[in-house]
């Protein structure tokens, strides 16, 4: 596959790109070391090129050259991408737990977080090393060092730029969204500089940093539209599609990142999403027939550029089995399909009252880490005792059908089968239109080769929901019709209107741990308080956060060394 080569050839080519600006100061281990430097590029600048954007990618693909974290101190599994934004926004909250022995992580399932968690440090972290492997991949780039001596080289380079400043926009987002008033840095920023903030008053900080980003990607999708209206990139590249989604992201948060809402612009974009990508599909709106064909073994199928005529699946981040290759390469990690699968299951004993069977899931490791908490559970539509539902998107859950007890007695893992159901969603089998294609499905593996899915057209289609029923435009008919296509794939019956609170509740039972929960829960006002869960704040009926909470700490060790202030009240 031409994207993974270029990817494995990135691994060792990381530590070419030299951490810097944003992420200087930080606790930084060595990625690789490289037979590769920059006064070598100009020998095959097409080639490098590749190599090095490849570079970049592989910050949001894994962790780090031959397994390493990224940061030291920190667990490489969960310094990638991925994981860190699955702490941060769904590990405090109402969907999911984190339930393995580990005193800093394990502080973020009751939401207690204080500035020097490692955990923390390890999320910002891998943050700012993606921003910073972007930047540096532009100045490196402007500086010269490719010899762009023909248009179709400087075109091939200013694509990646592109496509860099897509990546960073992406990376951007969980670094607002998390932290608030968090340092800005572009390709400006030179190595060993440090980041500024731009102003030391919390709100107005946050307010300029989206507002940067927000022009940057909205440039970059102008230019798409008025010189590549069809832009499709290969399969695991972003661009056109990814650009825009992601403006419908912060649009649709705006009000809490500057104060002022944005619904209008939020819709705007999110429906020109839906124009390039609502076709076939579901009753051809550009959604999978099945719902799990979006977190499957063969997921990769279902995105742009991928094998099927079907591209639910706008951002992924690609993963393969090393197993499928002759060549023996991959691209794997213990995030993404991996954590989302394995990190729920387990298998049972004979003395176990529960029955849950790795190979159900057809994975070769279960690590019994994660719970359901039962308020998200009590979303969906059940029978009496809660075993069945005949909502589709539960059917690879483990719940009282299995022996398993909804309520969490304890967010402990000794308690596992017995404090909470596992709300599972990836799995290690190929699917199709009918479901399970046991024939086309891999062989068991420790690491899956599933994509994760970051960004799928039924958020699009949820949030341009959300943007009408808050004045942005157009009629609550069509936003009725848009939250329809989503329950009538789960196998639900239609609304026959539509308010705020359903369409909250139905986006938690379509998007539910894909990281955008917390996020979520803020912008609905249920985040402090309204609204509680099981061991909220460290309380097992639950209680409400302080206001503090609003946003993390910036780490205690980056503020200190970078003369930042730190957010309120902490």
């Amino acid at each position: 596959m031409k994207y993974n080569k270029f990817f494995l050839a990135g691994s060792i080519f990381v530590a070419s790109l030299s951490l810097g600006s944003c992420v200087g100061d930080l606790d930084l281990l060595p990625t690789d070391p490289s037979q590769f430097t920059p006064d070598q590029f100009a020998q095959d600048p097409a080639g490098y090129l590749d190599k090095a954007i490849a570079g970049v990618y592989l910050q949001y693909a894994t962790y780090g050259a031959n397994g390493n974290a990224a940061v030291q101190g920190f667990d490489g599994g969960m310094s990638t991408f991925q994981r860190a934004a699955f702490i941060l926004e769904e590990i405090p909250t109402d969907e999911a737990s984190w339930i393995a022995a580990d005193t800093d992580y394990g502080l973020f399932q009751y939401g207690v977080i204080p500035t020097s968690n490692r955990a923390v440090m390890g999320t910002y972290s891998r943050f700012f090393i993606n921003i910073a492997m972007c930047n540096q991949f532009m100045q490196t780039v402007n500086a010269g060092y490719f010899n762009l001596t023909t248009p179709e080289l400087q075109a091939k380079a200013d694509e990646y730029i592109r496509q860099a400043r897509i990546l960073r926009a992406g990376a951007y987002w969980y670094a607002i969204d998390n932290f608030g008033n968090v340092p800005w840095a572009d390709e400006s920023v030179q190595m060993g500089q440090v980041a500024p903030q731009l102003s030391t008053n919390f709100a107005e900080g946050r307010k300029a940093v989206y507002e940067k980003v927000v022009a940057d990607l909205e440039d970059v999708v102008a230019w798409y539209k008025a010189n590549d209206a069809n832009n499709k990139p290969p399969y695991g590249y972003v661009g056109l599609d990814v650009a825009e989604s992601l403006l419908v992201k912060y649009y649709l948060n705006a009000e809490v990142y500057s104060g002022t809402a944005e619904w209008a612009k939020c819709l705007e974009h999110a429906q020109a999403v839906i124009g390039r990508l609502g076709k076939g599909g579901f009753k051809g709106t550009g959604l999978c027939n099945n719902y799990f064909q979006n977190f499957g073994a063969n997921n990769k199928d279902y995105t742009i550029g991928g094998a099927a005529g079907v591209n639910e699946i706008i951002w992924t981040i690609p993963q393969e089995q090393t197993s499928i290759n002759p060549d023996g390469n991959g691209l794997m990690s213990y995030a993404n399909a991996t954590f989302m699968c394995n990190g729920w299951i387990g298998t049972s004993t004979p003395d176990d009252e529960f029955v849950i069977d790795i190979a159900d899931y057809n994975s070769g490791n279960g690590w019994k880490c994660m719970l359901a908490r039962p308020e998200f559970v009590e979303k969906f539509d059940w029978n009496e005792d809660y075993s069945v539902s005949p909502d589709k998107r539960t059917q690879w859950w483990a719940t009282s059908k299995q022996g398993f007890a909804m309520d969490n007695i304890s967010l402990s893992q000794s308690d596992w089968g017995q404090n909470g159901y596992l709300a599972v969603k990836y799995t290690n089998w190929a699917f199709n239109d009918n479901g399970v294609d046991e024939a086309n499905s891999p062989t068991p593996t420790d690491q899956l080769g599933g994509d994760y899915a970051v960004i799928r057209l039924a958020e699009i289609y949820l949030s341009a929901a959300e943007a009408i029923l808050n004045g942005g435009g157009s009629s609550n008919t069509q936003a009725l019709e848009y939250v329809n296509y989503i329950r009538e794939r789960a196998g639900m019956s239609a609304f026959t209107s539509i308010n705020l609170t359903q369409l909250q509740d139905e986006r938690c039972r379509e998007l539910y741990t894909e990281n955008i929960r917390r996020s979520d829960l803020i912008r609905y006002g249920k985040w402090l308080s309204g609204y509680t869960w099981s061991w909220k704040y460290n309380v097992k009926e639950g209680t409400d956060y302080p206001a503090s909470f609003l946003v993390y700490p910036i780490p205690s060790t980056i503020a200190a060394r970078n003369g930042y202030v730190q957010n309120p009240n902490y």
